[in-house]
C-alpha cells in the first residue's frame, strides 16, 4: 500500500507508534503540459505525479478531479475547516482548494506540507505552514522535480550529488545563517515555508500567502480594548493542540511564564471537556542559576498535574550532553542545531511510555510577547527619553544580571549604535553602506572558508544580512520581523518535529498558532509592557489563575553556565573522538593548518565563543556520516 487514499486506512495509520518521512514524489513537467491524470503509486504514465515509500509515512492523498492532493503532517484546524470528522486532511485541502483555488493555503493551520495538482490549470501549488514546522525537501533530477520529507531520498536520486553545501555551512559557523531555502547539501533546497510555489510551463513562481502585517502597509496597533481577544485566541490555539492527536496531551514544562501559561490553557481546556490533564515534562537543571525545579513542581501541583521531573544528567544519558548531541546529530536529516535536543528527546519518550502522543511547548513567547530593547533607538529618534528609561528599565526587570555596565552597553548596541549608523547612512549611504559591509565581513574568522572560491561566494551573499541602516517602520519593526523570516526558525521548528516524529509524536507550539500571531504582532510595545515587565499579557492571567507563586514578577531564567560549562567538560573529548575537523576541513569549510591540534584549536574556538564551538562540532559529526555513511 504505497500511498493511502481511504479516510478510514488513513486513521488506522494515524494510530500507529511512529512513522518514517523518506518518501519521494516525483513530478513530471513535460507530461503535465501534457495532460495529467490522477495520483500515481507507481509512476502510470497518466499522471504528472509519481509516489514511492509513502508506505509507513505520514503522507497520503486524496482525489477530486480535477484536484489531486498530497498531504503530510495535521491540521489542526481540521474540525473548524470541515465538519465531516471522518476526512483526511488531504481531503479536506482537496475540497477547500476546489472553492477558493491557491487562496485555500492560507486557511490551513498546524503542521503540514502539501503538493496540489490542478488537472485544470496544470499546475503545481507547493506550499509548507506558516511557519516551517513540517519538513518538505525538493531537488532537480535528470530533468523532474522531486519532493520529500528528507533530504536523504533526494540525494540518492541520479544526479543530484551527496556533497555538502560548503558555503551554506561557513555561513553557518560566522552566524551568517544560509538562506532559508539552503540545507548542508549542495543539491537539495528547503521548500520555504509560508509560501506558495507554483510549477507551470516550464517555470516557476513564488508568492508568500502569510505576513501578519506586510511591510508595505503600516501596522494597525492595536487599543487597550482590543486585547480581550487575545484570551480567546490564546485559548482557541491551545485546543487546536491538545485536540489535533487523539490520546493523552503532554507539556513541556519549565518555570517560565510562557510554558507554565501553555500548562495552564491545556489544563483548563482537559478539565472542561472531561478529559485526561496533561502530563507535565520537566527538565531539571544542576546548577542554582538555571533550576527551576520549585516553581516547576509548585505549578504542577497547583494545577494538580502529574509530572515528571528529570534531571539533565539522566536525560542526557550516562555519555554526557555533548556526546550525546553529537551521535543524534550525526543521524539527523540536518546538522543538529539545539543542543538541548537529546535532552528533550529523552522528555518525549518518557511521555511516550505513558501514552503521550502530541506535545505543547512555550515557544514563541518570546518572539511575540518580549519588547525588543531596539525601541529605545525609535524612542531616542523622536526625543523620548523617558520612554528609553522605561524600556530599559523593564529590560533590567525582567534580566535582573544586567549590571550598570551591561546597561550602558545594551544602551549603545540597541539604540546609539543604530541610530548613529541611520545618521551616517542618510548623509553618506554608499560610503557608509560600503564600510558595514567590511566590517560584517571582517568578523569571519581567518580560518573560515580558506577555499577562495568559497570565500568570494560568502563575500556576494554577505547583503542578506545586512539590516537596513534606516528601517521604514523603524528598528523595533525590523526586530519583530526577524522572527518571521529568519532562517534559524524554521530549521529549530523542523527539528522538534523531527524528534517528535521518532516518538511517534506531534510536538506543537500554541504561540506559534497562526491566528494568535495575527494578534500579537499589532500588540504595540506599551501595552506589552504594562506594568513595566515583559510579559504583561501572560503574567497577568497567571497571577489570576496560579495566585500566590509570584509568577507575575517572574524573570528571565538562562540556562548559558550550564552551556559553557558543558563546552569546557566535554568538548575536549568529544574533539579527540571526531579527530579534529578532517570532514570541514576536507571541504574547505575551515583551515587545516587552524585546526592541526585539538589544544591550539579549542583554544582559539573558545575565544570565538562556546556558541561557534557547539556548531562546528556538530557540523563536523554530521559531515563525517555523510561522507562514510550509507
Amino acid at each position: 500500500m504505497p500511498i493511502l487514499t481511504d479516510d478510514t486506512a488513513w486513521r488506522e495509520r494515524a494510530a500507529q507508534s511512529t512513522w518514517h518521512d523518506e518518501w519521494l514524489v516525483e513530478f513530471d513537467g513535460e507530461r503535465a503540459v501534457r495532460g495529467a491524470g490522477t495520483v500515481s503509486s507507481g509512476g502510470a504514465a497518466s499522471s504528472p505525479l509519481a509516489v514511492t515509500g509513502a508506505e509507513g509515512s505520514d503522507l497520503v492523498s486524496a482525489c477530486a478531479p480535477p484536484v489531486e492532493v498530497l498531504f503530510a503532517g495535521i491540521l489542526t484546524n481540521a474540525g473548524e475547516l470541515d465538519a465531516d470528522a471522518t476526512l483526511t486532511p488531504a481531503s479536506i485541502v482537496a475540497r477547500l482548494f476546489a472553492t477558493h483555488g491557491a487562496d485555500a493555503f492560507a486557511r490551513l493551520r498546524g503542521s503540514f506540507a502539501a503538493m496540489v495538482w490542478d488537472g485544470a490549470t496544470r499546475r503545481l501549488h507547493v506550499v509548507r505552514d506558516q511557519v516551517g514546522l513540517q519538513p518538505l525537501f525538493v531537488a532537480r533530477s535528470e530533468g523532474r522535480w522531486y519532493f520529500a520529507g528528507a533530504p536523504r531520498p533526494l540525494v540518492s536520486l541520479p544526479g543530484v550529488s551527496r556533497a555538502i553545501d560548503a558555503l551554506a555551512l561557513s555561513e553557518w559557523i560566522c552566524g551568517w545563517y544560509p538562506a532559508i531555502e539552503d540545507t548542508a547539501y549542495r543539491d537539495v533546497k528547503r521548500v520555504p515555508p509560508a509560501t506558495v510555489t507554483t510549477y507551470a510551463d516550464g517555470g516557476i513562481q513564488q508568492r508568500r500567502y502569510w505576513d501578519p502585517s506586510p511591510i508595505t502597509e503600516p501596522i494597525a496597533w492595536s487599543r487597550e480594548e482590543d486585547l480581550e481577544v487575545f484570551e480567546g485566541l490564546l485559548t482557541q490555539a491551545v485546543r487546536r493542540a491538545v485536540r489535533s492527536v487523539k490520546g493523552l496531551p503532554a507539556i513541556f514544562l519549565s518555570g517560565g511564564v510562557d510554558s507554565i501559561t501553555i500548562a495552564a490553557a491545556a489544563t483548563d481546556i482537559t478539565r472542561a471537556a472531561a478529559v485526561e490533564t496533561p502530563l507535565a515534562l520537566s527538565l531539571v537543571f544542576p546548577d542554582a542559576a538555571s533550576n527551576e525545579e520549585v516553581v516547576q513542581s509548585a505549578v504542577a501541583r497547583q494545577l494538580q498535574l502529574r509530572q515528571r521531573l528529570v534531571p539533565l544528567t539522566e536525560a542526557s544519558g550516562p555519555q554526557g550532553l555533548l556526546a550525546a548531541a553529537l551521535d543524534l546529530s550525526a543521524g539527523w536529516p540536518q546538522p543538529m542545531w539545539n543542543i538541548w535536543s537529546p535532552a528533550y528527546l529523552h522528555l518525549a519518550k518518557v511521555a511516550g511510555l505513558e501514552g503521550a502522543r502530541v506535545v505543547l511547548t512555550g515557544r514563541g513567547g518570546d518572539e511575540w510577547l518580549t519588547v525588543t530593547p531596539y525601541l529605545m533607538a525609535d524612542l531616542a529618534a523622536r526625543g523620548d527619553v523617558a520612554g528609553v528609561w522605561r524600556v530599559l528599565q523593564a529590560w533590567r526587570q525582567s534580566h535582573p544580571a544586567t549590571g550598570v555596565r551591561g546597561s550602558a552597553r545594551l544602551l549603545w548596541n540597541t539604540a546609539g549604535r543604530p541610530l548613529a549608523s541611520a545618521a551616517l547612512d542618510a548623509v553618506a549611504t554608499r560610503p557608509w553602506h560600503a564600510r558595514r559591509r567590511r566590517r560584517l565581513l571582517g568578523e569571519r574568522p581567518a580560518w573560515v572558508a580558506p577555499d577562495p572560491a568559497i570565500r568570494d561566494a560568502m563575500d556576494a551573499r554577505i547583503e542578506r544580512w545586512m539590516d537596513p541602516a534606516r528601517p521604514p517602520q523603524g528598528f523595533y519593526v525590523r526586530e519583530m520581523r526577524t522572527a518571521l523570516f529568519h532562517p534559524g526558525i524554521t530549521h529549530d521548528m523542523e527539528e522538534t518535529q523531527e524528534f517528535g516524529r521518532r516518538n511517534g509524536q506531534r510536538v506543537l507550539h500554541p504561540f506559534w498558532d497562526v491566528d494568535l500571531v495575527n494578534a500579537l504582532y499589532r500588540v504595540p510595545p506599551d501595552l506589552l509592557m504594562r506594568d513595566g515587565r515583559s510579559k504583561w499579557l501572560l503574567r497577568r492571567r497567571l497571577e489570576a489563575r496560579l495566585p500566590g507563586l509570584g509568577l507575575e514578577r517572574r524573570t528571565k531564567v538562562s540556562a548559558r553556565g550550564v552551556f559553557t560549562g558543558m563546552l569546557a567538560r566535554e568538548a575536549p573529548a568529544a574533539w579527540t573522538t571526531l579527530g579534529g575537523l578532517p570532514t570541514l576541513s576536507d571541504a574547505g569549510i575551515v583551515s587545516r593548518a587552524s585546526v592541526e591540534s585539538a589544544s591550539q584549536s579549542l583554544a582559539e574556538l573558545e575565544r570565538s565563543g562556546a556558541g561557534r564551538l557547539w556548531t562546528l562540532l556538530t557540523l563536523e559529526a554530521w559531515a563525517q556520516q555523510r561522507h562514510s555513511g550509507p
